[in-house]
């Protein structure tokens, strides 16, 4: 794992970064990797590089922060990475805390944001409720259909909420409003691959699993239908009426103290009873236990900080470009 940290690192300082905020990326996108978020994680070294160039982010951005009341801000991300503004959000809303038992924060004028569940998975760990939601990306990143129609007309419009679960560790929940994340056919396209059958329609809005399809008109699929298409929804009034017109997506972070309504003192021992308790339900068939949400990724990590991190075949093309341009030299790996 470090080994790959440090190869996104040198490569995104080589492309112009400051070094200590290709770290923090290079760190987040591992974690990413590891968790098995894929679409999140270091093949988007690659792609960060291409937005560079095209001038769709900054290599270098200056955050600001400006408060709006004791338990209200907005973090400026001056069109740098989105991770490096909402990794200073989650510090700014853990130090507002301090005064508030609930905060808020406005993320805007970012580019990539990352995988969402790092953040609310900080928050939670420091004794909150977190929730952080994000749109306004409708008029150049339409790619979902809404509910009912056969157009792509909503972007992705991710959520994550998370809250502790005492010794069983943050239960987190990070997903996309629509059937698929864009990154996971992303990473279909680069490998050659067709897509799951449910994932897309065509220009038509006949089912489809070819990504050309895709590509020419089609749309992806709303999450649950009506569901997650009025979760993607709501971020979008959020993001795009709410809030100044966005660089990528804007973003809203709510975080709220465990103890806001005096029950903090017995939170672990209900909430570790809980999670027990579901996790021991009897498993259905084709499944070999219940997990709450979180398990997997934490199997995973541990899986890759035995065994080392396997990367798919078109990833590391890609990373491996992305070095030769920035002119680092790879380091030795195992096939």
């Amino acid at each position: 794992m470090e080994t790959l940290e440090t190869l996104c690192a040198d490569v995104l300082a080589g492309a112009g970064m400051r070094t200590g905020d290709a770290a923090m990326t290079a760190r987040h996108l591992v974690d990413a990797e590891v968790k098995g978020v894929v679409s999140h994680g270091v093949q988007r070294v690659a792609y960060y590089l291409d937005q560079f160039d095209i001038g769709g982010c900054s290599r270098v951005a200056e955050i600001t922060v400006e408060q709006r009341g004791s338990a209200v801000a907005k973090v400026d991300g001056g069109k740098g990475l989105g991770i490096l503004a909402m990794e200073r959000a989650v510090t700014e809303a853990i130090a507002m805390g301090q005064a508030s038992p609930i905060v808020s924060l406005a993320i805007e004028n970012v580019a990539h944001t990352g995988r969402m569940g790092c953040y609310t998975e900080k928050l939670a760990e420091a004794g909150k409720l977190a929730i952080v939601f994000g749109g306004g990306g409708q008029g150049r990143f339409a790619m979902v259909a809404p509910h009912g129609g056969r157009a792509p007309h909503l972007s992705t419009n991710p959520w994550a909420i998370a809250m502790p679960g005492g010794r069983h560790g943050v239960v987190s929940v990070d997903f996309a409003t629509c059937v698929t994340a864009n990154g996971k056919i992303r990473l279909r396209r680069n490998a050659g691959q067709d897509l799951p059958p449910g994932w897309v329609i065509d220009k038509h809005g006949n089912p489809s699993t070819a990504i050309a399809d895709y590509d020419e008109g089609g749309a992806i699929l709303p999450m649950g239908a009506h569901k997650g298409y009025g979760m993607g929804l709501i971020a979008e009034l959020m993001g795009f009426a709410m809030m100044p017109a966005s660089h990528e997506f804007n973003w809203l972070l709510i975080a709220l103290d465990l103890n806001a309504f005096g029950t903090a003192s017995r939170y672990d021992e209900l909430a570790e009873e809980m999670i027990a308790s579901t996790r021991a339900v009897p498993p259905a068939p084709g499944f070999d236990r219940v997990r709450v949400p979180g398990d997997p990724e934490r199997e995973r990590e541990a899986l890759c900080r035995n065994e080392g991190v396997p990367l798919s075949d078109s990833v590391w093309r890609g990373l491996a470009g992305a070095a030769q341009v920035t002119g680092v030299t790879l380091p030795a790996v195992a096939a």
